[in-house]
């Protein structure tokens, strides 16, 4: 089992219909996903009196810190199964951790997590033998010249932290290719991954200064996934998936901004209704359907990818339409139960991390995409319209965990973390 209670504050909507949607700042989460087993439990928000009790708990019950970010003097924080000695220390000025981290090396104790918060530095001790160095307050171009030094000593970067631009990082024992990268944007760092992900590399390290983010790679092997500016809706919703896999969180970091992981599916500027958001008891979005989207789009109105991916699958000659609201005719016949022509036309993408989107009720032969094709995030590919099992014009919007078939949709937000509910007008950013 495995849970995770947000204790910082999260975005609360009202449940009533609203004629447009309140967008109120959230920040967000950077993360890595690498292959585990066993439990894992994170928390979010906590004071250093929150997260020392937390920890105290967890500790007892044979879980130790995996990773620790701090911002803003709160703290968040994974647990993963571990044994031994345990000490963390926060609010330390760089010559208390000097102090600290001497007595502690003499114990047999190794650096395993760093962060700095205005100035003051949190750190966790885990067992360890061995060199140990560390090194704060530096440029980038000092961090590049001590970390040649210590790569030719056979040191490799262990833990890497950025604040205000300078560089803290510890170096321990190791072999083997090293590259890090600092100052790269999230699309950046996206890239990078993926050609050192090409080259059998995996990332260590990850930290965030503001927007701008460093990061090291070492040898590695496997699946790996990660996230940056992720709302907690999003976040928890990856974490949950990924679990399910098999993999767990190796680093995570809280960042000053956040948005969702998906767009509203129309063009950019333009407002539409939503006739039905989650969890509607009088509606039919529950069950596996509980986190979709009816949104209310004319007919003929374009559809756009809500996120980029590739075009998994698609249907766009279906001509015929069911209104259940409406007498049963030969002109408005039932489809049979578990048919797709109750979906009308449809598209689905696939995304990063196994999710897929699924847009329904197309108009005939409106689709402007075909399989295997790639598309950006805002990239027309179908028109809407009212075919299928609909009782008018709109558009049928859901994502899943990577799944095929029709399942379970998950819950996702969209803009700034912004999750509408029925009769909220919501646009396109």
């Amino acid at each position: 089992m495995r849970a995770h209670a947000i204790l910082g504050a999260v975005i609360a909507l009202s449940v009533l219909a609203l004629p447009s949607i309140e967008v109120r700042a959230e920040t967000g989460y950077a993360a890595v996903w690498r292959p585990g087993s066993g439990a894992q439990w994170w928390r979010s928000g906590m004071t250093a009196d929150e997260f020392k009790a937390q920890d105290k708990t967890y500790f007892d019950q044979g879980l130790r810190i995996q990773s620790m970010s701090l911002k803003g003097g709160r703290f968040t924080v994974v647990w993963r199964p571990g044994s031994g000695a345990q000490w963390w220390r926060s609010g330390m000025t760089v010559d208390q951790l000097k102090a600290q981290d001497k007595t502690y090396f003499d114990q047999g104790l190794r650096l395993a997590a760093l962060e700095i918060d205005g100035g003051k530095f949190a750190a966790v001790w885990r067992p360890g033998t061995g060199a140990q160095w560390w090194r704060s307050g530096m440029t980038a171009d000092e961090f590049k010249a001590q970390d040649k030094t210590y790569f030719d000593q056979g040191l490799r970067i262990a833990v890497l932290e950025i604040e205000g631009g300078r560089f803290a990082a510890v170096w321990r024992p190791g072999t083997g290719t090293q590259w890090w990268r600092s100052g790269m944007t999230g699309a950046d760092l996206e890239s990078q991954d993926q050609i050192y992900f090409g080259q059998g590399l995996r990332l260590t390290a990850l930290a965030v200064d503001g927007d701008r983010y460093a990061a090291v790679w070492r040898p590695g092997s496997g699946t790996q996934w990660f996230s940056h500016r992720r709302c907690s809706v999003d976040f928890k919703t990856e974490d949950t998936a990924y679990f399910g896999r098999g993999l767990r969180l190796q680093f995570i970091e809280r960042q000053d901004h956040a948005s969702g992981a998906y767009r509203y599916p129309w063009k950019s500027g333009d407002s539409h209704k939503v006739s039905q958001g989650n969890n509607n008891a009088s509606g039919s979005h529950n069950g596996s359907q509980a986190y979709a989207f009816d949104f209310g789009l004319p007919s003929d109105t374009q559809v756009r990818a809500a996120r980029a991916g590739t075009v998994e699958w698609l249907q766009e000659s279906q001509t015929t339409s069911y209104d259940p609201t409406k007498a049963t005719t030969p002109s408005n016949t039932p489809f049979p139960n578990g048919s797709l022509q109750n979906w009308g036309n449809a598209v689905r993408l696939r995304h990063a991390g196994g999710f897929t989107s699924w847009y329904f009720h197309l108009k005939t032969n409106g689709v402007s995409v075909k399989v295997g094709d790639t598309v950006k995030r805002g990239q027309a590919i179908a028109t809407s319209d009212n075919t299928g099992r609909t009782s008018g014009p709109h558009l049928h919007f859901q994502v899943q965990a990577d799944s095929t078939d029709w399942g379970q949709s998950v819950p996702i937000s969209f803009g700034d973390c912004t999750v509408p509910t029925g009769g909220q007008t919501v646009t396109a950013d």
